[in-house]
């Protein structure tokens, strides 16, 4: 298994049967700061302080324990002021055995945190009235699920086929196989990033 720091390709990975990485990225904040950190290609603190919009000795804190973990580097480069923290990739990846029940709970609750963290950001800048306000809540078939997905900057004129759909259907046709959950909003305040996870099974 290649760990963080020695992978081959482009991709910075996470080994959730690591205790000391594991206890690095479970917190939202931490994953949010290494998406950064994959996406840029290198940062040093108070940018990334900027970015993140939170203090710098904070980040300087969080940097310490990724550091610690192995997942990110920092070293001196010429004309940045600060070290500048990388990691071996630009895509950040979290690899688990699915064989593994702790491996597994811990995929499951750095998914879960993450989405927590993401709906507390859009909270935060919108307001609950205002989020509720502006989202769709529609029904749609299994091959419109996946329109969706492959074609997210339609998705208004496929809830729009599935709202015509479903009033040429009878009551027995009505029952959906998913639903998608849609919010868009223009805020005026920055908003530090939210994590990006991509989690696989070991193979």
């Amino acid at each position: 298994m290649k760990r963080s720091g020695v992978v081959g390709s482009n991709e910075a990975i996470i080994d959730l049967a690591s205790p000391k990485q594991w206890n690095a990225v479970k917190l939202p904040l931490r994953m949010a700061m290494l998406e950064v950190i994959t996406a840029s290609g290198g940062t040093t603190a108070r940018e990334l302080a900027d970015v993140m919009c939170k203090p710098a000795s904070l980040v300087h804190y969080h940097l310490k324990i990724l550091a610690s973990s192995g997942i990110v580097k920092g070293h001196s480069v010429q004309g940045r002021h600060g070290r500048v923290f990388e990691t071996s990739g630009r895509r950040l990846v979290v690899v688990h055995d699915g064989k593994s029940k702790m491996q597994v709970q811990r995929a499951r609750q750095l998914m879960l945190a993450r989405l927590d963290y993401s709906m507390a950001l859009l909270q935060e800048k919108v307001g609950d009235d205002s989020l509720q306000a502006m989202s769709h809540f529609e029904s749609l078939t299994r091959s419109e699920h996946k329109e969706v997905i492959k074609h997210f900057e339609q998705v208004d004129r496929i809830l729009a086929r599935a709202r015509r759909r479903r009033r040429r259907q009878e009551l027995s046709d009505q029952r959906a196989t998913s639903h998608v959950l849609f919010a868009v909003e223009s805020i005026k305040d920055v908003v530090p990033p939210m994590p990006r996870i991509e989690v696989r099974t070991r193979g």
